[in-house]
């Protein structure tokens, strides 16, 4: 589900969403309280709250005006999950302009009642992408909980497309190579190279379905400058080479 809240309600949920959320206020001003806390929802302000977490958001005003995305599918919960997002998250401040041109897009594909639900899938994992940054950097900002972990999960997916190197991020992440990979896969599942990967990957499925850019221009675009090797990663994580991937997503351009 997609919308626009105009203006927003006063919204209880005792038994929590049956999906994952994400709520952006566009205008006026609003509460969320969730876990027995209260936060202000000005102006720019974007939570996440997961599935089943109890909680309830009010307006302060008239004029609180919210941009809203639900979603649940088969791996959403271990995909969220994966990437850091676990009950809730906050930013009193979304700077991220993407997300907006994202949620644009969204709202425009699910005007489309034939192929809506392909196009939705590409720009929702978009928009988790992006939002992570803006969520997840704010939290890290005031608690400094997993910041080891996750100051290299923001550098990778704000640098995947550059040639990035493990000793890097244990640099990045302050501690030893060693501890550093450990504690990686603890709060991953995933090798650090593996994430890379897979970011590159999620990353290079958007373009293909999204643009008309070459195989090896896409391949190029997520740091994979030979071609071939762009391929057999792809293969390796989603069973087909690039461009039999296009050919059965179709294109999607927007």
């Amino acid at each position: 589900g997609i919308g626009i809240s105009d203006p927003e309600n006063h919204v209880v949920r005792s038994s929590g969403l049956a999906s994952h959320q994400f709520l952006y206020t566009d205008s006026g001003m609003g509460v969320l309280k969730i876990d027995g806390r209260e936060y202000t929802m000005k102006k720019g302000a974007m939570f996440y709250v997961a599935p089943k977490v109890i909680h309830e958001y009010y307006p302060i005003d008239y004029n609180w005006r919210t941009k809203w995305i639900v979603f649940r599918g088969e791996y959403a919960d271990m995909l969220l999950k994966n990437i850091g997002f676990d009950r809730f998250a906050y930013s009193e401040k979304c700077s991220n302009e993407r997300c907006g041109k994202i949620f644009e897009r969204i709202l425009s594909a699910a005007a489309d009642p034939l192929n809506s639900g392909e196009k939705e899938s590409v720009l929702i994992y978009e928009y988790i992408l992006n939002a992570r940054g803006v969520l997840l950097s704010s939290a890290n900002d005031k608690s400094g909980s997993g910041s080891v972990v996750d100051s290299a999960i923001i550098f990778i997916d704000d640098n995947y497309m550059q040639d990035i190197q493990l000793e890097t991020l244990a640099g990045i992440s302050g501690v030893s190579l060693q501890h550093f990979c450990r504690i990686f896969k603890a709060r991953t599942s995933m090798r650090p190279m593996e994430y890379l990967a897979r970011k590159r990957i999620a990353e290079a499925k958007i373009l293909l379905v999204n643009t008309e850019m070459l195989v090896e221009d896409v391949g190029k675009a997520v740091g994979y400058n030979d071609r071939n090797y762009f391929g057999i990663v792809f293969r390796r994580f989603e069973g087909i080479s690039p461009g039999e991937y296009r050919r059965q997503k179709g294109s999607i351009v927007l």
